[in-house]
């Protein structure tokens, strides 16, 4: 894995093109609370994350732009049909316990912790698979995911995110986490998929529903984004 991450540097790659994937749509609604749909709020992200990664000079594809849906698995297709070099995925958090808050990063690995299990198991639920495919899927997850690169993305995405709120805002920090999503499986770039709040809790709630908010940590997300842009390109002089 480290010779694969040091590869990437050897071979002088860089950061051109990015897919924004706005989580759930169209009949998949995600997650609800406070009077928001996560399918809403998600898009309302991407959309600003989008324009401020096209100001800082990235070619932007979005996985929907509308309130569509879309499988799981189509959207990492897309991916790797585009060829895009990063992949980011957006999605709102829910808890039985309306107290949880907080913000978290996940890179595509096997869970570690039942928290990771509780979330992937939510946000896998549309999927159509079964017991049946549980070999083709394990072994998606360990030949074609980009490990170790995926989680250098999500540490530094979500560590300026995390600065950026704490800026304005006392939010909890639920740290990077691994767990097997459907969504960044079988990318053939590095990917990560952020919980930007939980929706279920009043105060996260409040502030998902605010453009200022979104706004703040999406530049924190673009910053970070940044960072792995020039962490992988150090040696090569771009």
């Amino acid at each position: 894995k480290k010779l694969a991450a040091d590869l990437v540097e050897q071979l002088g790659l860089s950061v051109r093109t990015i897919m924004v994937d706005a989580g759930h749509g169209g009949k998949d609604p995600g997650a609800r609370g406070f009077g928001l749909m996560e399918k809403d709020v998600n898009l309302r992200m991407v959309l600003i994350l989008g324009k401020i990664l096209r100001e800082r000079g990235f070619r932007i594809i979005y996985t929907r732009t509308t309130d569509d849906f879309l499988a799981l698995e189509e959207r990492t297709s897309l991916a790797n049909a585009k060829k895009v070099d990063l992949f980011v995925s957006i999605h709102c958090n829910a808890h039985n316990d309306p107290g949880m808050n907080g913000l978290e990063t996940y890179s595509l690995n096997l869970a570690r912790t039942p928290d990771a299990v509780r979330v992937a198991a939510r946000e896998n639920s549309v999927s159509d698979k079964n017991i049946s495919d549980l070999q083709m899927i394990l072994t998606d997850l360990m030949l074609t995911s980009k490990i170790k690169e995926s989680v250098d993305l999500a540490r530094v995405v979500h560590r300026q995110g995390l600065t950026a709120i704490r800026s304005k805002w006392t939010v909890a920090d639920h740290g990077n986490r691994e767990a097997p999503f459907y969504v960044l499986m079988g990318a053939k770039m590095p990917s990560a998929l952020i919980e930007i709040g939980y929706i279920t809790n009043k105060t996260e709630s409040a502030r998902l529903k605010s453009d200022a908010y979104l706004k703040i940590l999406a530049n924190g997300i673009a910053d970070g984004i940044m960072d792995y842009k020039q962490q992988i390109e150090r040696f090569n002089g771009k």
